[in-house]
């Protein structure tokens, strides 16, 4: 039988006002154990949404427990996402889709057609969450972009992938309405090899339109539990995905029932 949090719905509006920015600074401090110096503090959350910027919460009755932050960037027709995220207790919930379906909406009624936002191309969960159940793509790969990271970052360079959305793009339409089924990866080469969890090498010479490559179940842990073992990882996957992208592959889509693994397209067949 479910709790009654898990009864209450899930609503997300817009927040403006002083006190409810400091409820988003709580947020970030338990979501990602963020240090002080690394938290978007109230004052700049104030200025950036008077700016143009969004800042919504997702609330489970009168308590908030997610929120997604976007700023403006030099293109009028771009929103830069640079935070999205849910109480550890309360994920799996759809609460992330939700704040991020009232995001598209809210760009769109204001002329935005494209997000983007950066992701740890390590976590699983969120690359889940970005490339099969939203349709962002990627075809950046940035290293350390944030320099050293405190919280559930510490240990690893802070490498990134840059995703891009595109709102009214029918593949994203279509996975935002649940039209559209996992890929089929069966038979397609791995650009990686890697056994349980760990990599053992980078395939730079695969010739193929499409093909896979292979991230750990839950990068978190290893981070963890073995510092080396994640720095490995690190190093393996900014080879193996630095060198596709820059020879013309899109990070298409997500697969994950056979473990882990990004599908990677071509980017002349990328539309397709």
């Amino acid at each position: 039988m479910g709790s009654a949090r898990d009864l209450l719905p899930v609503t997300v509006r817009e927040l403006r006002s002083p006190e409810a920015f400091l409820e988003v600074v709580a947020l970030e401090r338990a979501i990602w154990g963020m240090p002080d110096i690394e938290v978007v503090p109230k004052d700049l959350l104030v200025a950036l949404v008077h700016e143009g910027g969004l800042v919504a919460g997702a609330f489970l009755g009168e308590r908030i427990v997610g929120f997604v932050l976007g700023f403006p960037t030099a293109d009028p027709t771009v929103q830069h996402s640079h935070m999205m995220g849910v109480l550890p207790d309360c994920r799996d919930r759809g609460i992330g889709f939700a704040l991020k379906r009232f995001q598209r909406a809210w760009c769109l009624a204001r002329g935005i057609g494209r997000v983007v936002w950066t992701f740890d191309p390590l976590r699983a969960r969120n690359a889940n969450f970005n490339l099969r159940k939203l349709g962002a793509r990627s075809r950046t790969y940035l290293p350390d972009f944030y320099g050293p990271m405190g919280g559930i970052n510490r240990g690893v360079p802070s490498d990134r992938l840059l995703v891009e959305w595109v709102l009214d793009a029918p593949e994203v339409v279509a996975r935002l309405e649940g039209r559209r089924a996992e890929p089929d990866a069966a038979g397609l080469p791995f650009a990686n090899r890697v056994e349980g969890e760990v990599p053992l090498e980078a395939r730079l010479d695969v010739e193929a339109p499409r093909l896979l490559v292979r991230i750990p179940r839950d990068f978190g842990v290893i981070l963890s539990r073995d510092p080396a073992l994640a720095a490995r990882w690190r190093q393996h996957i900014r080879e193996v995905l630095s060198h596709y992208l820059a020879r013309g592959f899109v990070v298409a889509d997500f697969v994950g029932r056979e473990g882990p693994a990004y599908v990677l397209v071509r980017e002349d067949d990328a539309a397709g």
